[in-house]
Formats: structure tokens, sequence, C-alpha cells
């Protein structure tokens, strides 16, 4: 799902999105397969209690509708209103802990490494939507602190500056550095982790990416279209970025290509993603596709390519990883993997509040499976050597 999917949940109009979703005698039908498939997802995750989206998704509507239809707003027709407390009821949403709209339980903070990931506004959007439900306000809070003394390092006094102005809780999106200070600072409130390495679970509730299905996705495409030369860009900067290197590997010798995997070391950024493509242009083995740690550094591997005089996709593929605004765009078109955001936002939302109202059982963890969305990079096969590379000269 791309980062704009969601947008208009905050903004819509509950009278012509509710006719549209119930003015059919074969919606109920309709619904009912929904919830089954919504009822399987569930279990497949170890889930008991659905989300809001997961209400509003059996229904085809907005969160925002199904919320108001829960809440008894009187512009939600009766019938919808019936069959949003059904489809609630089934999925054992947890009804005890809607709020009215005009009330304030709490502030729940969301901590992030940057705000330059187009990623985190999408699950932003769908944590808030969750949140909202029960009367909860979020807040976006930047922890990498940045001054020479801590070059790499969580400012771990925001974190405890949270604590003193009572927050309910923490979400945090993907690693943070010195993630010990960071449970140190947090006191006694409960954290969640969303879209964080393997190696976090099991110390608190994370709801992750399964980077094995979603790198397996991509190399899957790849081989399909006839790549074998297949080239991988990260595994450096983060705990996350070396697992989706090892996922990459596994998936090339699930296809017998694990002696011909290379890993072209880069981080999530733009800058470096630009170098590693490089460096993988000018060798004397040039692959015939590439895929990134994300969509930023797949950015710059497609400034490289450009750079290099590679045509994309006649002369190399190119994919990402997280289906941001950058991949949807028209200038880019690339091909990623949507790691499914409203889901993993929804769920972490969910164990939170869960936590907050006294849920004491073991660490959680949930890894959602994301899917391919295959656009115009990686919409050809491989050419030969000999006619792959050709740069566009101006008189």
């Amino acid at each position: 799902m791309s980062s704009d999917a969601h947008a208009s949940d905050d903004h819509v109009d509950p009278v012509s999105d509710t006719s549209r979703a119930a003015t059919e005698d074969g919606s109920s039908g309709q619904m009912i397969d929904n919830l089954r498939r919504t009822q399987e997802q569930m279990i497949s995750d170890g889930q008991e209690r659905g989300t809001l989206r997961d209400v509003a998704d059996s229904l085809g509507i907005s969160s925002a509708v199904a919320l108001r239809a829960l809440r008894g707003a009187a512009e939600i027709k009766p019938q919808m209103a019936t069959r949003v407390r059904e489809a609630a009821e089934r999925l054992h949403f947890p009804l005890d802990e809607l709020s009215e709209e005009t009330e304030h339980r709490g502030v729940v903070a969301v901590l992030v490494n940057t705000m330059r990931n187009t990623w985190i506004s999408d699950l932003v959007r769908s944590i808030r939507i969750e949140l909202t439900a029960t009367g909860r306000t979020v807040v976006v809070v930047p922890t990498r602190r940045r001054v020479p003394e801590y070059p790499v390092a969580a400012d771990t006094d925001a974190i405890e500056n949270l604590v003193h102005l009572g927050v309910d809780g923490f979400l945090m999106i993907s690693d943070l550095a010195d993630m010990d200070h960071v449970l140190e600072a947090t006191g006694s409130r409960p954290l969640v982790g969303i879209g964080c390495s393997r190696s976090l679970a099991g110390r608190f509730d994370t709801v992750r990416i399964d980077d094995e299905v979603g790198q397996g996705l991509l190399v899957d495409h790849l081989v399909g279209l006839g790549h074998r030369e297949i080239a991988h860009v990260g595994g450096v900067g983060a705990e996350v970025a070396r697992e989706r290197a090892e996922a990459f590997r596994k998936a090339m010798e699930r296809h017998g290509l694990g002696d011909i995997a290379r890993v072209e070391p880069g981080d999530f950024t733009e800058q470096v993603g630009q170098t590693a493509g490089s460096m993988l242009l000018r060798g004397s083995k040039v692959p015939t596709a590439v895929t990134c740690s994300n969509d930023v550094s797949a950015i710059g591997v497609l400034a490289a390519a450009a750079e290099a005089g590679y045509a994309v996709p006649e002369s190399l593929a190119v994919a990402g990883y997280g289906n941001t605004s950058l991949a949807s765009s028209g200038i880019a078109e690339l091909t990623s993997v949507d790691p499914n955001s409203s889901r993993l936002g929804a769920l972490a939302a969910q164990h939170l509040v869960e936590r907050i109202s006294g849920h004491d059982g073991p660490a959680r963890d949930v890894a959602v499976a994301p899917s391919l969305v295959a656009r115009r990079t990686t919409s050809a096969g491989p050419r030969p050597e000999t006619v792959r590379r050709k740069r566009i000269s101006v008189d």
C-alpha cells in the first residue's frame, strides 16, 4: 500500500462513504467473505483482537467512518452502524476501549530516528487513527542526538522528559541507538516497537516486517524475469539493514544463485545509495538487477544508473523497499515491497493500548507479511552485456 493510500482517512465525507458501502443487497455476503479473510489473517498473526483498521477493511470503508459509526454519530445510517458494530464484535474489537470524541485520556509518544523517512508518515497515520478510537493523542518525537560527543545516540533526556509530562506509553519506529538506555529512560511506561529488527523480539512487544518474505518476493520477481546477476545495496547502518541483506542472500540461495549474490555496502540514505550504485556499475561484472534496503537508497541507485549511462529498466532493473510516495511517484515508478504499514501501525497501537490497560503477559512478536508492487523499474528482463550500456551523447 502506498504512503498516500489512506491519506483521506482523517478527512472523509461519512455520508457518501457509507452509502457507497452499504446500499446493495449483496454487500452482506461480501462483508462475510471479508470478515473471514480478516479472521484468517488475525489467526496467522496470532492476533486475538481486531483493530479499527480490520473492522473498516472488512466493510470496505475508511477507519474514520468506522469510528464514527461505533460512536453513534448521527450522520451514519442505522444500517451501516449496525454492520460496523457486528463486524467489530465478530473481530473482537475492544469496544470497551472506545472513547467519546470529546474524551481525551492521554498522550502516546512515537519515537523516531529521523523525520526524513516518508515511511514514517505512513505509520504515524495508521497509529493516530487507531489511537483516536481510545481518545489518545499522538506526538512524534525525533530522538537521535546530533552533537559531537554523541554522534550516534538516542536523546534519552527527551524521553525522560516525556515520562515526567505523563505520557501513557511509547511506540518506537525502527531500532533506536542505545536501546538499554532508551528502555531505562522510559521507566515503567510500556513501549512497543514497529518495523524493528528481530534482535529486539522478546525484550518488549514488537510488530515487524517479515523481511525474509519481502526480499524473497523481490528476488522471485527478478528471477522470473530472467535475471541472475542480482545485487543488493544495504547491510550497514542498522540491524534491520543487515537482516534484509541476509534475507536477500537466503532468497538467492533458494534459487541456486548464492555464489553470485553480491551485497554492496549501503545504508538507508540516497547519497550512500548513489555511491553504492556507482561502485556496482563500474566493476568488471555489472549486475542486471539491484534490490535496495529502502526506497530512498534505490533513488540513489537510479541516479547512479543515469550518470553511468544505464537505461532503467532496459539495461538495469532497480527495486526498493517500503513502497513510499517516492516509489509511486510518476518520475521514479519504482518497484517496491509494500510493508503493509496500515497493519503494522494498527497492531502496534493495539498492543500498546493493551499494555496501558494492564496486560502483563510475555512480550509478543508479530511478523507482518509484505507484498510486492511491480512498476516500471523492473518491467524488463536482462539484456546482453554488449548492448546494455548506452550513453546518450549531446552535441
